[in-house]
């Protein structure tokens, strides 16, 4: 299952035989795990794109997944399947029914427990049992809405998980009793990703109408700037490690990275950059210099973000 290069400073992987969902750290430097809609998760390193490791088949679409560092994988499918991997031996050692439908987001909690986002319109809750925490088991389920619920992020301090749903809103609960403490109105159609800024007090969330809309923590969640971002759904975003750039990933065909300060457009990783041909549904800094990204062409990307060829503004 070989990354084959595209052009100077990129990679590209056509491993997958399904759309490319979600993306993850593995764990090593230069390494990283790859979620698609053919039921696999696939461990890849840019030293040796040539060989790509299957790490875990569920047959299941997989929508979602996140390793924790107990070495245990956590894997979301299409079904309300949570899956729970040993990546020491890679077999599945617990699979729970967790909601309804498709499970679109995983997010660990600085006390080690688990939340889950379900299509069902509920998060649930899990904490670690068993020798070595390599189970889990249902605290609490929480309806939040009658739509899907797409995102979730924890805040840099752990105090706050901020929820992205599909009725528009994000709402920001905090993380002991999960009391719902603010609602933020904002997105029309829906709320698919949210992320806490790494280096300033403001929440940034991205919706169905292809805007984002940055959210002022330090008074009352205010929204404090709104711009369209995307000519489609926006599906993803993340900070670079350093907190300088935002990347982007929309069903618009292109990932767009971003001064995280101004919010100016830096780069446009599109068709003719190379990019992508159908959606870009996810994307993953792999340090500060390369930036990955997952799509429904069912190949994923490592792009040099150094190299002025990737891209160009616009």
């Amino acid at each position: 299952m070989p990354l084959t290069k595209i052009f100077s400073g990129n990679i590209r992987s056509t491993g997958h035989k399904g759309p490319v969902y979600d993306l993850a750290q593995a764990g090593q430097p230069g390494a990283f795990l790859s979620a698609s809609g053919d039921g696999s998760v696939v461990r890849w390193n840019l030293s040796d794109p040539e060989n790509g490791i299957t790490e875990a088949r569920v047959g299941r679409a997989i929508f979602s997944l996140i390793r924790t560092n107990t070495d245990l994988l956590y894997i979301g499918d299409e079904d309300g399947g949570l899956h729970v991997v040993d990546l020491a031996t890679r077999q599945e050692v617990q699979l729970e029914r967790a909601h309804v439908k498709g499970i679109f987001a995983i997010q660990e909690l600085p006390d080690g427990r688990l939340v889950v986002a379900g299509g069902d319109g509920a998060i649930s809750v899990w904490t670690t049992v068993g020798e070595g925490a390599h189970g889990i088991a249902l605290q609490r389920k929480i309806p939040l809405t009658d739509e899907k619920v797409r995102s979730l992020a924890v805040s840099n301090d752990g105090k706050f998980l901020a929820v992205a749903c599909g009725d528009g809103t994000v709402r920001v609960l905090e993380c002991t009793d999960f009391n719902e403490i603010h609602t933020l109105i904002g997105h029309d159609k829906g709320a698919n990703c949210v992320v806490w800024h790494p280096g300033k007090p403001v929440l940034v969330s991205g919706g169905k109408d292809g805007h984002l809309r940055l959210w002022r923590t330090d008074a009352k969640f205010q929204q404090l700037h709104a711009f369209p971002a995307h000519k489609d759904t926006i599906y993803r975003i993340a900070f670079s490690p350093d907190g300088s750039r935002c990347a982007t990933a929309s069903r618009d065909k292109t990932a767009k990275i971003w001064n995280a300060n101004s919010f100016d457009l830096l780069r446009k990783l599109d068709r003719n950059a190379g990019g992508h041909g159908y959606s870009v549904n996810t994307v993953l800094w792999m340090g500060a210099q390369t930036l990955v990204t997952g799509s429904d062409d069912k190949s994923i990307i490592a792009w040099a973000c150094n190299d002025p060829n990737t891209a160009e503004k616009g």
